[in-house]
């Protein structure tokens, strides 16, 4: 049965390209004012998908999660307080099936000269120190630079390294992964003046105005779901970043909605940094045209998650709304029929290690793979039958076409996303939904007495006038006190809904078992409605709290009892 395999499906090399903070702000998805060439280029060779989301919105437990294809329950990472040692990660996995493998810049948070994961090269430039570096020249809180030459960017100075890498690889006789972790557009905004500029203008500012609701943290939405600022204060631009500060206004207010002028400063320096960024991308791209490694290269494409710059009063990630937990993803492979086409229904970060297993074909020894590594089955799904197609995908793999999970759901919902010449229809994954999780807590002492669990909230038009206070932050595993509550949230989202359950849970014991059952209520939760949305809708959505509207009791019953099945029969707990 190998021999089949191979026969319908050739071995193939990985090319794995990591933004940091992106999120869908790409022409592709949709965002017409975005200047990204070089995305449209790879997507005109991938399948697209439209709505990919990260299991959790932070680098260093999304990272982990992705590369070892584990949720973070399993890994036990949920921000920056575990490894995902000891579990298999991807190149890893690659390295002892005879791979070469090659990590340039940021890919797991913390990478190391880990000789089982890069066999090959590894270079990580220092991204970690150049960081904190640029924090103490910023002039403002987004700071264009009219001085230092692209050639001092990290991400030229990876996109250089990472075509000279892919030139050398390509001429060994093993197969190879080469990994390429871009830093923007992460923090600091920090980009060369002329990308900024590209921005600048009144015509770009209008794409993206959001309006004064839009602006501020919905009053419907629980305190527990608003999580701020990546820094105490903002610091407006002067003269496009030449100058010092000046000016600053304070940040963590739960009350206090974002202007458009700040979000403007933000947006200009961000999509900037996307656009310098593609640039980069494409020279990567440009290697694999002259090299033609097109034919035998499988290319994923994404980010660790996203990133709110000024919606919902929110500048900052971790959150479990879209504009945090949505990213890109693309995957090209040279015998899928589908593309340059778009994929629509819910798909999650932990589903590339399995896909990728399919895809490449690389050879894979239990004995070697495994050797000192526990065996955990991966989490997430193939999406190999969405590359490939139902044809190549049944004659490929006909052992897995048994396997529920594969079975084949009407794909109407996909514009009939067919191939005329092959005949070809693109499969619609069984699941249909993605899981995000965050974890929060407070001291007893500071929660309102009239949140403790109490699932009533109040109504919208007096909850405006009555002044919040964001009390909920991120769990220290390793405080040991019991004056805290300790939530654990989920968040799923499917094609039409978002529906966000915290529940409490014991971190000392490391979740040795969330409390959840369909009779008690979570301690919050939430729904929005993403019904007709349209890409362009993104930022637009998610501003209305509908969980304790009357006219969705229905809705969020279903989605509760949906979540907390998938809770009790997926959720693996790691250990302390």
């Amino acid at each position: 049965s190998n021999f089949q395999i191979m026969a319908a499906l050739a071995q193939t090399n990985l090319v794995m390209i990591m933004f940091d903070d992106l999120r869908p702000e790409l022409s592709i998805y949709g965002r017409h004012h975005m200047i990204t060439p070089n995305f449209e280029r790879l997507a005109k060779k991938s399948v697209v998908f439209d709505y990919a989301f990260a299991q959790v919105a932070v680098c260093n437990p999304s990272r982990d999660s992705l590369l070892t294809g584990l949720r973070p329950d399993t890994v036990g990472t949920y921000n920056f307080q575990h490894s995902f040692r000891p579990h298999l990660s991807i190149p890893t996995q690659l390295s002892r099936s005879g791979y070469n493998t090659a990590g340039i810049g940021k890919l797991f948070h913390w990478d190391g000269g880990d000789k089982d994961i890069w066999n090959y090269f590894q270079w990580d430039n220092d991204w970690y120190g150049y960081q904190n570096k640029e924090n103490s020249f910023m002039n403002s809180s987004a700071m264009p630079d009219k001085v230092r030459t692209e050639s001092m960017f990290r991400d030229h100075q990876f996109a250089e390294r990472a075509t000279n890498t892919l030139q050398n690889l390509a001429k060994e006789k093993n197969y190879f992964m080469l990994a390429v972790g871009f830093k923007l557009p992460h923090l600091a905004l920090h980009v060369p003046h002329k990308y900024f500029s590209l921005y600048n203008n009144k015509e770009t500012r209008n794409a993206w105005k959001l309006g004064k609701r839009e602006l501020r943290f919905p009053s419907s939405a629980p305190e527990i779901s608003y999580r701020c600022c990546a820094d105490p204060e903002f610091r407006f631009m002067r003269s496009e970043g030449a100058h010092r500060y000046n000016r600053s206004i304070g940040l963590g207010d739960i009350n206090m909605a974002f202007t458009n002028e700040m979000r403007d400063e933000l947006l200009m320096s961000y999509c900037g940094g996307v656009t310098f960024a593609d640039k980069q991308l494409g020279k990567v791209l440009d290697v694999m045209d002259k090299l033609d490694l097109w034919q035998n290269t499988t290319v994923v494409l994404t980010a660790d998650h996203g990133m709110h710059m000024g919606e919902k009063g929110i500048w900052e990630k971790w959150t479990l709304f879209d504009e945090s937990t949505r990213v890109p993803l693309l995957i090209s492979h040279p015998k899928s029929p589908f593309q340059g086409q778009h994929y629509k229904d819910p798909v999650e970060l932990i589903d590339v290690f399995a896909t990728l297993k399919d895809l490449l074909q690389a050879p894979f020894d239990e004995n070697k793979v495994y050797k000192g590594i526990p065996k955990v089955t991966l989490q997430g799904k193939s999406l190999a039958p969405v590359v490939l197609g139902k044809q190549l995908w049944e004659k490929a793999f006909p052992q897995k076409t048994k396997e529920p999970q594969f079975f084949i759901r009407s794909s109407n919902a996909l514009n009939n996303a067919s191939s005329a010449a092959t005949g070809n229809i693109m499969p619609v994954m069984q699941r249909t939904f993605a899981i995000t999780q965050s974890t929060r807590c407070a001291k007893k002492n500071r929660i309102p007495p009239a949140t403790v669990g109490d699932m009533i909230r109040l109504d919208s038009s007096k909850s405006k006038k009555i002044l919040r206070r964001a009390v909920w932050e991120d769990c220290n595993v390793d405080y040991k006190g019991n004056d805290e509550v300790a939530l654990i949230g989920y968040s799923m989202r499917t094609a039409d809904y978002r529906y966000t359950a915290y529940f409490h849970y014991n971190k000392t014991s490391f979740l040795g078992k969330v409390q959840v059952d369909v009779v008690n209520p979570p301690y919050q939760h939430e729904l929005y409605d993403h019904k007709n949305e349209t890409l362009q809708d993104f930022t637009h959505r998610e501003t209305v709290n509908l969980a304790y509207k009357p006219s969705y009791t229905i809705t969020v019953n279903q989605l509760k009892s949906k979540l907390i099945h998938f809770i009790q029969n997926e959720a693996i707990f790691h250990k302390n």
